[in-house]
């Protein structure tokens, strides 16, 4: 018995001394993992990068939107400018589009010594069909990056929106009308502001240049993609003599920021002058057009001043709200219609032989005045207004109602400049008559969005646009040469009013705005 009992306890001693053993061979134990913590020094959304003080924080859109009566999708006067379509009667032209967008957004925050240093990126992927840039399976596609930022300390340095905008348009309506701001594209900027307690800041800018045309009606003005022609002169774009970028725009703003709203008083100075009195001189002294001054008229600078506010009110409905910015510009006329239609000038085919157009310009010169002496350069006047008002019926249900119009005017010598390139008639045929030349125009609109949200972050919603271009030379008749694609027929067309309806349905899901 003694003899198991050893024999017993020998072998337990032994298993336990080999499974210590074993034991101390097993690797130590691992350090915890670091995991992502959130970061509330910056609102919700943000988390800490693993290792560092930086707070990010990633959000998009994922949106799905279709147009009807919109030519193109890049506003319904403007479109005609390149294609000749005609919304109003529904022939030629894209009168249905499809589109798809996706969107990514980060926002890095971290501290410093002197504030917070902040980075702020915005990159997206769109897809329509129809349009001229196609993928392989026959939609358009287009990558963009439209912010990319830095602020610290009061400063902005980077692409970002302009300070001279406060009207949020984006946020009232669907689609683009010819409103002056920046939002969608931004503009590439530095900037400072100044907080000066209880909401009050002023603001001062550097900004990529809003340029526009600035016309020599004595250098040609023909060249290039045209809708139409009147006799030889191109009535699409007629920009011919803007001096290259050589002083960025200078932006201000006062601006307070109070619970009911925000309120702010902007300007802006703009280069509005001409390059050369002939383009294409060859030596000094002579050009293309013969002996001619080859040197330019005195540079001019435009300006423009605008008021605007966004005003709360909770008295009607909770999240109701009302906006608006009127704007005046000499010289600068992208600071009152800068939306990307007017990469174009309105032109637009109306049924039958009509048409309606009108030239949006900084400025305007003759270098062959009769009488030898070389013309001044005419800075061009344009103003415009934007408002709207948004009431929610419900905390998921809400619709805005919007509307705006802007003037281009042009002075005695301008016109006189201008109409010195166009015959027009009061009969197809007819004799010439100087009297019915009138580059003066307009466009009016108003609209309507309904959007149901049925999350917070993901809602449905259609908006109904009706747009009206006041022409230029109302009544006259031109003799034509249209171009481009889908070519009207050439001869005597008729200058008068046009207008559009637009429908656009939206479905849109955002993730962490």
């Amino acid at each position: 018995m003694k003899m198991v009992k050893s024999l017993f306890l020998g072998s337990a001693a032994g298993l336990i001394a080999a499974a210590g053993a074993q034991a101390a061979d097993l690797p130590v134990k691992a350090a915890p993992v670091e995991y992502v913590k959130i970061c509330s020094l910056y609102g919700a959304g943000y988390y800490y990068v693993p290792g560092t003080d930086i707070c990010i924080k990633i959000g998009g859109f994922v949106r799905a939107q279709y147009y009807s009566g919109n030519n193109n999708a890049s506003g319904p006067l403007w479109a005609g400018a390149t294609r000749n379509q005609n919304t109003r009667l529904w022939r030629s032209g894209d009168d249905f589009i499809l589109r798809g967008r996706a969107v990514i957004t980060m926002d890095t925050r971290s501290p410093t010594e002197w504030g917070t240093v902040r980075t702020y990126l915005l990159f997206g992927f769109t897809t329509q069909t129809p349009n001229s840039i196609v993928n392989s399976l026959g939609n358009s596609t287009g990558l963009y990056s439209r912010r990319a930022f830095i602020q610290w300390a009061g400063f902005t340095f980077g692409r970002a929106q302009s300070f001279f905008d406060l009207f949020p348009r984006g946020s009232f309506a669907y689609l683009s009308q010819p409103t002056h701001d920046t939002r969608p594209q931004g503009t590439l900027l530095a900037a400072y502001t100044a907080q000066w307690g209880n909401g009050i800041s002023t603001t001062f800018s550097l900004e990529e240049q809003r340029k526009h045309a600035v016309v020599n009606v004595d250098a040609g003005l023909g060249g290039g993609s045209t809708v139409a022609r009147i006799g030889g002169v191109q009535i699409a774009n007629i920009n011919n003599d803007a001096v290259q970028q050589r002083y960025p725009d200078v932006v201000a703003n006062f601006r307070i920021d109070q619970a009911w709203g925000t309120f702010q008083v902007a300007g802006a100075l703009h280069d509005a002058s001409a390059a050369y009195y002939a383009n294409n001189c060859n030596a000094p002294g002579s050009s293309i057009f013969g002996a001619m001054d080859c040197g330019h008229p005195g540079d001019k600078w435009g300006w423009a001043a605008s008021v605007a506010a966004t005003i709360k009110l909770p008295f009607i409905a909770r999240g109701d709200r009302f906006a608006f910015q009127v704007n005046f510009a000499e010289g600068a006329q992208r600071y009152v219609t800068n939306n990307s239609g007017m990469k174009h000038n309105p032109s637009w085919f109306g049924g039958s032989r009509s048409i309606g157009v009108g030239w949006a310009t900084d400025a305007v010169l003759r270098d062959n005045v009769p009488g030898g002496q070389n013309g001044t350069l005419e800075l061009t006047q344009s103003w415009g207004f934007a408002a709207a008002y948004e009431h929610k019926w419900t905390p998921y249900l809400k619709t805005s109602w919007y509307g705006g119009a802007y003037q281009v005017d042009y002075n005695a010598n301008a016109t006189q400049y201008l109409c010195s390139v166009f015959t027009l008639t009061n009969t197809p045929g007819g004799p010439e008559d100087k009297s019915l030349c009138d580059p003066n125009f307009g466009v009016w609109y108003v609209g309507s969005r309904t959007q149901w949200n049925i999350r917070p972050d993901f809602y449905m919603g259609v908006d109904i646009l009706y747009e009206n271009l006041q022409t230029a030379h109302e009544g006259a008749f031109a003799d034509l040469i249209p171009g481009g694609q889908n070519a009207r027929s050439a001869g005597f067309y008729k200058f008068e009013d046009q207008d559009a309806m637009v429908v656009t349905f939206r479905v849109q899901r955002s993730f962490v705005p």
